[in-house]
């Protein structure tokens, strides 16, 4: 088991390195004590994924907002 902690990147918190049993396996993880986010190396992984994709496509924040709604900036 790893020693220390490290800041939870939603709230800031404390994470702390802690064993998750599944079914017949388990796996160790990074959990907040505060929100609960856990992070772990499959979630990790995709996250690069996703990172690298939006990188490729060229895809800012701007073009990703939901245009669904109407503006209300002009109201």
């Amino acid at each position: 088991m790893r020693k220390g902690f490290t800041k939870c990147n939603r709230c800031g918190g404390m994470m702390i390195y802690e064993k998750i049993y599944y079914e017949t396996e388990h796996f160790w993880v990074w959990k907040c004590v505060y929100c609960g986010e856990y992070i772990d190396r499959v979630i990790l992984e995709n996250r690069q994924i996703q990172k690298s994709n939006r990188e490729k496509s060229g895809k800012n924040n701007e073009e990703l907002i939901d245009r669904s709604y109407p503006d209300t900036r002009s109201v």
